[in-house]
């Protein structure tokens, strides 16, 4: 018998042969097409996590606007000598402080958002010195929802309209502001705060 021929030697050769033996081009596509799946659905995935983290972002960035817009108005009516609705439809509540050369009269109001890219809508709230002399509004928040506030309160109303801001005032120096801020598409926050006009000097009898 020819040693090559020997069973040993034959088995050495097959093992040898299935060893070196490579990956057919079938079995190369079918893991490329299940390599390709996995990474489209890893990153499909990643992009979900990612936009709903901006949106969280985007929410709670909103919530913190809101608030300080809400803080900034409580810290004005604090100042203030009186709080009153004030009778002109365009304006929700007029805040009145002491001031040199007469009283200053400040209005706050909302008006639908405007063609500038910056501001974002449905409304925008604006803050007005009408008195002792007319300035410049300015924006104070944008975002404001176009809805009614559903809270409730004692006193003079404002806002009844879909305006996004309504105030409560009993006896021209407790308020009760209600703010509503859109967050998204489908998503809105109702605020709700309260005031005291520290300089209100009550009518002597």
């Amino acid at each position: 018998m020819n040693k090559f021929s020997s069973p040993q030697n034959i088995l050495l050769r097959g093992c040898l042969r299935i060893q070196t033996a490579g990956f057919t081009l079938s079995e190369l596509l079918i893991a490329s097409v299940i390599t390709s799946l996995v990474i489209s659905l890893a990153g499909f995935g990643l992009i979900s996590v990612l936009r709903a983290n901006e949106r969280s972002t985007d929410e709670q960035e909103r919530h913190v606007e809101l608030n300080r817009a809400l803080s900034f108005m409580v810290d004005d009516i604090k100042e203030a000598k009186s709080v009153s609705i004030d009778p002109d439809p365009e304006y929700l509540f007029k805040v009145t402080k002491s001031g040199v050369g007469g009283n200053r009269e400040i209005v706050y109001y909302t008006v639908p958002q405007s063609s500038a890219p910056r501001w974002r809508g449905p409304r925008i709230l604006y803050r007005k010195e009408i008195a002792p002399n007319v300035k410049d509004a300015e924006a104070l928040i944008d975002a404001i929802a176009n809805v009614n506030p559903t809270c409730s309160g004692n006193g003079d109303v404002s806002g009844n309209q879909k305006k996004g801001l309504k105030a409560f005032v009993q006896n021209q120096a407790h308020v009760k502001l209600c703010l509503v801020g859109q967050l998204n598409d489908s998503k809105i926050l109702l605020l709700e705060s309260h005031a005291f006009a520290r300089g209100f000097e009550p009518p002597t009898p």
